[in-house]
């Protein structure tokens, strides 16, 4: 982690990014929370990486807009229960709802400050929307009524 930073972004060919948060800052079921989600989230495909070269991640965000991503601070009570980190996901953003006292305002700015990077310059795009396109309805199958008369006598 480079001195003075509480978050450092590396993302690799591949699909990998490592994430690194200064461990003064969060709290270890945040970290093993993000972990789970994002692996899922990258390795569905619901979040791609569209393409990378050495040190991307520190450019400053050029504000292209592509996407919204940010943590949000939360209260306990507002979150599941046993959850610390829940991602609320509509086309075009993903808010991450940390539960209080799981991270601190600086560590949530800083990440902040990276996902505008990530999402909003389209380092990594959201897919979920092609994951779950519906097939179309299959045509009215008719209903079948008992017939007026009986089959047998």
């Amino acid at each position: 982690m480079p001195s003075g930073r509480l978050v450092h972004v590396e993302d690799r060919p591949g699909a990998l990014a490592d994430i690194y948060l200064h461990t003064l800052h969060v709290r270890e079921p945040l970290v093993w929370e993000l972990n789970w989600i994002t692996r899922h989230q990258v390795g569905n495909g619901l979040w791609q990486q569209r393409w990378t070269h050495p040190g991307r991640m520190q450019e400053p965000a050029k504000g292209l807009g592509v996407a919204v991503s940010r943590w949000e601070i939360v209260p306990g009570v507002t979150m599941p229960r046993g959850r610390t980190v829940m991602p609320v996901e509509e086309d075009g953003s993903c808010i991450w709802l940390i539960r209080a006292g799981y991270c601190t305002r600086s560590v949530r700015d800083e990440m902040n400050a990276m996902l505008e990077r990530i999402a909003g310059d389209g380092l990594w795009l959201q897919r979920w929307d092609d994951r779950c396109v519906r097939p179309p309805a299959p045509d009215p199958v008719p209903v079948l009524a008992p017939p007026v008369v009986p089959l047998s006598l």
